[in-house]
């Protein structure tokens, strides 16, 4: 990646603009507090959250709260970009949520590597 580049410039997807759909997404994250998160890292790839659905909404998380990005990206494209730039052993990831179009389950990822997700699947 070069020096000036922004993470965000490469998450796969189609870029959409629509505040509601992050409100809700934010609303649905802030719905758990942290501590009820499961803790799953590479275990994500074998759950059923990725085996369900063909496409997800993926925002980036901006540590400073500045950025607000959102995407509608396949769940092949998500989970290869995830495979790409996210190691809980050496400790790389990407500041971002992955939820269903329904909004009804997430998975959050962190620039320490680590994956989360919201339910038990």
């Amino acid at each position: 990646m070069r020096k000036h580049e922004r993470i965000y410039h490469i998450i796969p997807g189609i870029l959409i603009n629509d505040k509601s759909i992050v409100n809700r997404i934010f609303a649905l994250l802030d719905s758990v507090p942290f501590d009820k998160w499961i803790e799953v890292n590479e275990e994500i790839y074998s759950s059923n959250f990725f085996q369900q659905y063909d496409e997800f909404y993926v925002m980036y998380l901006d540590p400073q709260g500045l950025v607000e990005r959102l995407w509608v990206t396949g769940c092949q494209d998500i989970v290869s970009f995830m495979k790409e730039r996210i190691s809980y052993e050496y400790g790389d990831g990407v500041d971002m949520a992955i939820c269903t179009k329904e909004i009804n389950d997430a998975v959050i990822c962190n620039h320490d590597g680590q994956v989360f997700m919201l339910k038990e699947q």
